[in-house]
């Protein structure tokens, strides 16, 4: 089954890219019975290839470059369902066929959701709940992934009220914590703020104020690139971060003599954060000054 090979491509492509893969991975698209089929296409966000009779592979929201506005009105909602933007022109003609053949085959699909210009986070399977021509958009929801490591002849159903809910609030949420590493990250050019490391599979977007905190927010100013090691020190308490952007090391690392790996921490201590270039992208020195005096209390 054609999907179930495209399904087996997004899990491979989530393996190496986790919720944030490049477009020039996606656009590879994957081989079946020798021969290439494509996963999504740069200039349509609503997807068909050539080997598939009825429905579509994917749907695909964009992030618009700066100085753009999106003509489209995507957003995910609350009430259980992603909304999705009808091709303009004829509701039921065009790329809007395919949806119609979705929804009317209960066929599932991928729905590449931008996270950034030309990164993408996967979310599938995905079905058509609903049409609404006269509104130009559709509902979208989400069901559960096969656990599988290879998926070979499933079939997908849409998911029940209560699991479209949960899913779609689950998608909803890893969307947004791919949003928010994808704008840190960038805005510390993909290197460490604290030893400078550039390998983007190994750094993470660290909150200051965490996200499960009221007061917590995903603007950038919220967040830090850092490595995973000083990531899980950071969060740990073991390191902390002044208001003047000074790495302090927790005595108890400091005190320690075990191993390399450690010794690598335990030198950033008194050490300046690597800052964005840009004004605008500067961790916030009040949430900082908080998150510090926590770190104190817990030396």
């Amino acid at each position: 089954m054609l999907i179930n090979a495209a399904f087996n491509r997004i899990k491979h492509l989530e393996q190496l890219f986790g919720d944030s893969i490049p477009w020039s991975a996606i656009e590879q698209g994957f081989e079946i019975g020798g021969e290439k089929v494509w996963l999504a296409n740069r200039a349509r966000g609503i997807f068909k290839p050539k080997q598939l009779e009825r429905g579509l592979v994917s749907i695909k929201t964009i992030s618009p470059r700066k100085g753009r506005v999106n003509i489209y009105t995507d957003q995910e909602l609350d009430e259980g369902f992603f909304r999705y933007s009808l091709q303009r022109g004829d509701p039921h003609a065009g790329g809007n066929k395919h949806l119609w053949e979705a929804l009317e085959d209960k066929s599932p699909f991928i729905y590449f959701h931008a996270v950034a210009e030309g990164v993408y986070k996967a979310i599938w399977p995905c079905f058509v709940s609903a049409i609404y021509p006269d509104k130009s958009y559709c509902e979208i929801v989400a069901s559960q992934v096969s656990r599988l490591s290879t998926i070979s002849d499933v079939d997908y159903a849409l998911p029940t009220d209560i699991e479209r809910r949960y899913t779609v609030r689950e998608s909803k949420v890893r969307l947004h914590q791919a949003m928010f590493r994808e704008a840190v990250l960038s805005a510390y050019s993909y290197r460490c703020a604290i030893s400078n490391l550039p390998v983007v599979r190994l750094l993470e977007a660290a909150h200051i104020t965490p996200d499960s905190n009221e007061s917590g927010s995903a603007s950038v100013t919220n967040g830090i690139a850092l490595s995973k090691i000083h990531h899980n020190a950071y969060d740990s308490n073991l390191l902390g971060i002044s208001p003047d952007y000074e790495v302090v090391v927790g005595e108890q690392l400091l005190s320690s003599k075990d191993g390399k790996l450690l010794e690598a921490i335990v030198e950033s201590h008194g050490k300046k954060l690597v800052l964005p270039k840009k004004l605008d992208a500067l961790p916030d020195r009040d949430r900082l000054a908080i998150r510090y005096r926590q770190f104190l209390g817990n030396g």
